[in-house]
């Protein structure tokens, strides 16, 4: 049952999504782009990616010096940033200006989402497990938004208006924002640093992002070389690849149950990492399989396996304020802890596409398959390692 608390959660969900979004933009924009400012493929791929570069190379850092401040004041800066950063990619003349202008939305998004969640940890109580699930979902919702709505503008209207309606939706957050109600902030005082439990966390989080963004990245590429679908029909399966990890976040929003249960929320971990690593084998057969099996097939593998997989962020989430307290620590850490999620993530968004490729085109596409279930081993390794850190203190 929602509460009234729920409108404030949905708020700040909503700013996530919206953030996200900027991501999903930039990719379907792309074409347009590289055909106004001669971009090559690899600067254009770089122009998708550099949103990430805040959260790899600043999340840890960020997250430790937003905890000083008012949760609010970060959400509606970096709402800001991320506006500005928008209309200047807008008004750029060449690429380097665009470039810059994308790191300073990279700075932005980064402050959204550290702010979003640790706010909604703060404010949720006892639905804290649901709302933490459903902010799981904002990087699929927020990508599948900007691609489709960008996309579909594109053969209409000029990349630049594009740029300037998404900065004005990220605006829309302001209001809601600044009249959010008194909550405890539980801002920090020092410079301190979370738990051991929580970087734990992060890193099978970080290997989680490694092969979950590495394979829906180099999906339309794998569909389209290896089994022959056009563009398009691979560019609809990868968004349904997407949007299918929202089955397994609200599943886990029902099943995970209380913070003081650490085994179930590791059964469910388990199982979002292993059954999506059994079904890689058949989304990327060998050659004997292979033969058996179609490119809808495949595909259909990949969306399951997604679906499934959807249980692992939303427990990671879901967790991370549980593991604060059992680890003693107070949840003004949840900011800086929030940051720490925010690197380990980004660094795996950043590295899982060129990784993916890079196997494919080394060893074949068969070999992604073992990779993944790597990955999927040490993502388990680093859930169970953090829980059991959290209970030793």
């Amino acid at each position: 049952m929602m509460t009234g608390r729920w409108p404030t959660i949905l708020l700040l969900w909503f700013a996530g999504v919206l953030a996200a979004a900027q991501l999903g933009k930039m990719a379907a924009l792309i074409p347009a782009i590289r055909a106004d400012l001669g971009l090559s493929l690899t600067s254009a791929g770089l122009m998708v990616s550099l949103i990430e570069a805040g959260g790899a190379s600043l999340g840890a850092v960020a997250g430790i010096l937003a905890a000083r401040f008012s949760g609010r004041a970060v959400l509606a800066f970096g709402a800001i940033l991320v506006a500005t950063a928008g209309i200047a990619a807008a008004l750029a003349p060449d690429a380097t200006l665009l470039y810059a202008a994308r790191l300073i939305e990279s700075i932005g998004y980064l402050m959204v989402v550290i702010a979003a969640p640790s706010l909604i940890a703060m404010t949720a109580g006892r639905d804290s497990g649901a709302a933490l699930a459903l902010w799981s979902t904002f990087v699929p919702i927020g990508i599948a938004s900007g691609t489709i709505l960008s996309g579909v503008a594109a053969s209409w209207v000029d990349w630049r208006l594009m740029l300037v309606f998404w900065a004005l939706a990220m605006l829309t957050t302001l209001p809601g924002t600044l009249r959010l109600p008194a909550m405890a902030e539980h801002r920090q005082t020092g410079f301190a640093v979370p738990p051991l439990a929580i970087w734990a966390l992060a890193l099978g989080f970080g290997f989680y992002t490694t092969l979950e963004v590495g394979v829906l990245g180099m999906l339309p590429a794998y569909l389209s070389d290896a089994w022959g679908l056009s563009i398009g029909t691979a560019g609809v399966m990868t968004g349904i690849a997407s949007a299918a990890t929202i089955a397994g976040s609200f599943a886990a929003a029902r099943l995970i149950g209380n913070g003081d249960d650490a085994q179930r929320p590791l059964a469910l971990v388990a199982i979002g990492l292993v059954v999506p690593a059994a079904l890689f084998f058949v989304g990327f057969p060998g050659e004997g399989l292979a033969s058996a099996l179609s490119g809808s097939a495949v595909a259909a593998a990949v969306i399951a396996a997604n679906a499934v997989s959807g249980l692992v962020a939303a427990v990671a989430f879901a967790r991370l304020p549980m593991l604060l307290r059992r680890s003693g620590a107070a949840l003004s850490l949840i900011t800086a802890s929030n940051g720490v999620f925010a690197q380990f993530g980004a660094a795996g968004s950043l590295i899982g596409p060129p990784l993916v490729g890079y196997v494919a085109s080394r060893w074949g596409w068969s070999t992604v398959a073992p990779v993944v279930a790597g990955l999927s081993i040490l993502s388990l390794a680093g859930f169970a390692f953090g829980e059991r850190l959290a209970a030793r203190r």
